[in-house]
Parts: C-alpha cells; sequence; structure tokens
C-alpha cells in the first residue's frame, strides 16, 4: 500500500501591499492577469503562490520520506567486496 503525502497552503494575502488597485500584470505562474502580489511584489494570483509553495513542500517531502519496508541499496564499496 503506497503513503499518501497531501500538503495544502493558505497565504494570508489580506494586507494592502498584496492588492495594486492601479494596474493588472500577468501572473508569474500562470501569466493570467490579476491585480494581486506577493511579497516581492511580482504580480501572482494567491492561489498560484500557494499551489507554487505545496509543490516546493511535496517535493522536499518526498526525497526525505523512506519506504522502511524496502531496504536500503548495498553501499558501493559492499558491492564491491562482494563481487571479490
Amino acid at each position: 500500500m503506497a503513503a499518501l503525502l497531501v500538503v495544502r497552503v493558505h497565504l494570508d494575502w489580506t494586507a494592502p501591499g498584496h492588492y495594486d488597485h492601479d494596474r493588472s500584470l500577468p501572473c508569474r505562474v500562470c501569466s493570467t492577469t490579476t491585480k494581486m502580489r506577493d511579497a516581492k511584489g511580482a504580480a501572482c494570483h494567491q492561489s498560484c503562490a500557494e499551489d507554487e509553495i505545496a509543490r516546493e513542500l511535496l517535493g522536499a517531502g518526498r526525497a526525505l520520506i523512506t519506504d522502511e519496508r524496502v531496504p536500503a541499496p548495498a553501499p558501493a564499496q559492499n558491492l564491491l567486496e562482494v563481487a571479490r
């Protein structure tokens, strides 16, 4: 049975710096125009930023998780010694 890793991110963008009343720009993730801005001031939908962070966390989490039921491969030195 495979494990399921779920990552959910919710950003609080209620601060006025996350909205530009004057102009819409293409979102840096999906290229659809938006008046929303990320923490660096780049045009980005909140949902796009949340999805981007969730994908990064999911990738990092998968890299850290090991399945203990599957033995780790033997180090290369041990394989050389066995072959002799």
